[in-house]
């Protein structure tokens, strides 16, 4: 029993001693940190440069394995997530091949259809391909200057398109470079259909993102969201491109978004579109009905 006591006192005794080893050694340390803050602020800074020399390539080879533990963890996750999206492509693929063949009988049936009624085709070609170069007009009006004129066979009042839909049309040709009237100019009226209730109107630029519809007859069910496209009459636009989609419908004012790109065009499509004048299209028909066979 006396010698646990001893032994127990020798270790207090131990641990006490390191104890006042530790503080003293802690008291000089921050004696010296102390004497050199008093040298002047840059003398711990440049002690600290030197520590972080020193460490470094001790930093780099311990960061090296996190590294390429981290590497592979993010390959893991690409390839996890890259298998997902080849999940996803090829689900859209199935679904994109069905409405590719649904498409192409719809297309064979509609040139069969069109054959036996003998309705013209409606694909018009474009005539010029071009970029917008320029903002013309002041506040009061929306046209651009694009960079194909009479050199490109672009003539007045051919229609305007982007991918997206109509634009607008040409109204001041020149040899290199020709002024396009936007849809949203204060001076443009596009004759358009709604193609939900096929009911006719008139899409009136306010110099504003937005058109208006106007002269659409009473009691139509107009809902936001519809699509509107050009109806053909008039004969300066052709039919069916589409032009914009119902953007708020209030009592009588109905305000339409057009589909365009209108606040950023870079290229444009003319279209060769010159329908024939009404004597002409009236002659074309008696001579098609002349050419077929007598029963």
């Amino acid at each position: 029993m006396r010698r646990e006591n001893i032994s127990a006192s020798r270790a207090r005794l131990r641990r006490s001693a390191r104890g006042r080893d530790a503080f003293w050694l802690y008291m000089i340390v921050a004696l010296v940190l102390l004497f050199l803050e008093m040298l002047g602020p840059g003398v711990p800074r440049t002690i600290r440069g030197y520590a972080n020399d020193l460490v470094a390539p001790l930093l780099i080879v311990l960061d090296e394995p996190i590294r390429v533990a981290q590497s592979g963890m993010e390959r893991l996750a690409g390839v996890s997530d890259i298998y997902v999206e080849n999940a996803s492509l090829r689900d859209e693929n199935d679904r994109l091949r069905q409405w590719r063949e649904a498409a192409q009988r719809l297309l064979l049936e509609n040139e069969r259809l069109r054959d036996i009624l003998k309705v013209p085709q409606r694909e018009i070609p474009p005539l010029a391909t071009a970029r917008v170069i320029g903002v013309g007009g002041g506040a009061f009006e929306r046209n651009v200057i694009i960079n194909a004129g009479s050199g490109d066979q672009v003539l007045a009042n051919l229609p305007v398109v982007d991918e997206e839909g109509l634009v607008g049309r040409t109204i001041e040709v020149g040899r290199m470079t020709s002024r396009v009237l936007l849809i949203t100019d204060f001076n443009s009226r596009v004759p358009v259909r709604l193609e939900r209730i096929d009911e006719v109107a008139v899409a009136e630029g306010l110099n504003e993102p937005l058109l208006r519809l106007r002269f659409l007859a009473a009691g139509v069910n107009v809902r936001v969201g519809d699509r509107v496209v050009t109806s053909g009459h008039g004969g300066l636009f052709p039919p069916d491109l589409p032009v914009a989609q119902v953007a708020s419908v209030d009592n009588e004012m109905i305000l339409l978004s057009p589909l365009s790109s209108l606040g950023s065009l870079d290229f444009v499509r003319v279209m060769d579109y010159r329908p024939l004048p009404p004597e002409l299209e009236t002659d074309s028909v008696i001579e098609e009905t002349d050419r077929e066979p007598q029963q």
